[in-house]
């Protein structure tokens, strides 16, 4: 990753900094949960489809959200992370009634998804960040993950030559929508509130966290889901943004 001095071409406008989400905003799983998850308990000898396991990932969900709501904190430590996601995937197996080395199944999905390569970057991550880098813009990321998430998962994607830092929730001990990883941006990259923007997929998490620090938000709705009106800008692509931010 790249210091976070400013460079010498300035942005066009009063925005200095731009925050981005990491998941489902900078990067995606190529391969679906039931597909992956599937093939990994079929390795350790349970038996089950993928359409199988899509079907309870609802059921499975609402487990996960009650663990949430049980402890709001969970994203604050890579404990408590780790713990979080290995039960979602041990209720996905008690939603199958399955039987078998299930913990053993369910740590293996886990450290599937924090190694190299598991996740891609969007078609549009890559372009857009060139753009903002050229303009002088200071980059950061902004993202409830473990602290895994620099070296395993997003710099061998080739992000580091535009970013200037990450706040990563298992790092900082805070989770999102808490104002503390957004104020610890705006510390890092040395601009005032009015001064950045963060970009992500989750209104209540991106939006009103980022507000909560008085940054304003941009929601990234790529698949149009949002169909109802809002109190903050929305882009259908990563690469609306740099036009978005020349009007502001």
């Amino acid at each position: 990753m790249r210091g976070a001095a400013q460079t010498e071409t300035r942005p066009p406008g009063p925005i200095k900094a731009v925050f981005f989400d990491a998941g489902f905003t900078l990067i995606y799983s190529e391969l679906p949960l039931e597909v992956r998850c599937a093939r990994i308990a079929r390795e350790h000898g349970i038996n089950v489809s993928a359409e199988q396991v899509a079907a309870v990932l609802p059921a499975a969900a609402l487990v996960m959200h009650k663990g949430y709501k049980a402890n709001p904190h969970v994203w604050s430590s890579d404990a408590t992370l780790e713990q979080h996601w290995r039960d979602y995937y041990l209720a996905i197996f008690a939603e199958l009634g399955v039987a078998g080395d299930l913990q053993k199944c369910a740590d293996a999905i886990y450290a599937e998804y924090n190694n190299p390569g598991v996740w891609q970057l969007y078609p549009d991550v890559l372009p857009t960040l060139r753009v903002l880098h050229a303009s002088g813009y200071l980059i950061g990321v902004i993202s409830d993950w473990a602290s895994s998430l620099p070296a395993k998962v997003l710099l061998p994607l080739g992000v580091g030559p535009y970013i200037n830092f990450m706040v990563v929730s298992a790092t900082l001990r805070e989770g999102k929508p808490g104002y503390g990883l957004y104020k610890e941006a705006l510390e890092r990259a040395g601009v005032g509130p009015d001064e950045a923007v963060h970009v992500g997929d989750n209104y209540i998490n991106d939006v009103l966290g980022a507000r909560s620090a008085g940054v304003a938000g941009i929601l990234l709705d790529r698949d149009k889901s949002h169909t109802g009106p809002l109190d903050c800008p929305r882009i259908g692509s990563l690469l609306e943004l740099p036009d978005l931010l020349a009007r502001i």
